[in-house]
């Protein structure tokens, strides 16, 4: 009998020593895979912060099409994302070593982390990262205006002139202009639509999803011209408004914030806007920037078309006593 209770006290302690390391591995376990999320997540905004400017052309066209299009490379194999940019496979495992990674399986896995977050429109993955990140509002407002300095700047420095006056050429002798901004991008469609209205009146804003979009594409024609704008995250529609346009035979524009863009095999003429993604909607402030400049272009070869509209504004304004002097 004492045997019998010995027995199981010792099959009763066995087991118990057994549950205790089963508990131990696993506790083991998820604190290496917490350790390893937030590497993923560091390494990822360490990419990132890389100048990816001082890789080759090959190395820099691989890493900047997965960050800008980290949905897409998730579900990629090798060959594929290889052949999809015209590199070899070997041009792809350098890139990844040149930031610091073992090889794609690992750019992979860390564009996972992206994707979780972008998969509604990575506009919201800067917002996360961003609030996250800062706990000084004066600080954030500084490198936010900052930020708007070095990117105009930099937009300023790498812009093609000649390609601001064919677009305003374009626009002047269009039929119709039509302005694709879907989303928030609506913002700038608008504020295109109503400034350049000063200077000729056959343009439209098209801001929202299918049936309005729908309607003015079937408009669309040959001595038309459409433009689209997309920054960061570029929307379906958006892509293929421009596509229906080429196959109309209208002139397309692209206002994009990178030349990985799916607008830019769309488009006639494009202007990129040299945003770093540093801070949310940091592009649309070079986004209205480059409409300004478009304007001021249009402005200047109406001039006196543009003269007499803006004395007719003023004397409007006079007249109705619009302003309170």
């Amino acid at each position: 009998m004492n045997q019998q209770i010995i027995k199981k006290s010792s099959i009763n302690n066995i087991t118990v020593v057994f549950c205790k390391k089963v508990i131990l591995i696993l506790f083991f376990k998820a604190f290496i895979l917490l350790i390893f999320a937030n590497f993923l997540i560091m390494s990822t905004q360490q990419i990132k912060d890389i100048c990816i400017s001082q890789l080759s052309r090959k190395r820099k066209l691989v890493i900047q099409f997965a960050l800008d299009f980290p949905d897409k490379v998730v579900l990629m194999r090798m060959e594929e994302f290889a052949d999809h940019l015209g590199v070899n496979p070997a041009t792809v495992v350098k890139a990844c070593k040149a930031v610091g990674l073992n090889g794609f399986f690992e750019l992979k896995e860390l564009l996972k982390q992206e994707v979780q977050l972008t998969r509604i429109d990575s506009v919201f993955t800067g917002m996360i990262r961003e609030v996250r990140s800062q706990n000084n509002p004066q600080k954030v407002a500084q490198d936010a205006i900052l930020g708007d300095i070095m990117m105009l700047q930099k937009t300023y420095e790498a812009i093609s002139f000649d390609v601001i006056e064919k677009i305003a050429r374009a626009i002047i002798g269009s039929n119709h202009t039509y302005i694709v901004g879907l989303g928030h991008l609506g913002l700038v469609a608008n504020y295109m639509e109503r400034i350049c209205r000063s200077a000729v009146s056959h343009i439209h804003a098209s801001t929202e999803y299918h049936g309005e979009l729908f309607l003015n594409m079937e408009h669309f024609c040959e001595r038309d011209v459409v433009v689209g704008i997309c920054l960061d995250k570029c929307q379906n529609q958006t892509i293929d408004a421009l596509r229906f346009a080429k196959d109309r035979n209208a002139t397309t524009v692209a206002i994009v914030d990178s030349d990985l863009s799916p607008l830019m095999g769309e488009s006639d003429l494009s202007i990129l806007i040299n945003s770093s993604h540093s801070f949310y909607f940091g592009g649309m402030v070079g986004a209205y920037s480059v409409v300004n400049a478009i304007f001021y272009s249009m402005a200047n070869i109406l001039k006196e078309e543009t003269v007499n509209r803006f004395k007719f504004f003023r004397d409007m304004s006079e007249k109705e006593n619009v302003y309170k002097h």
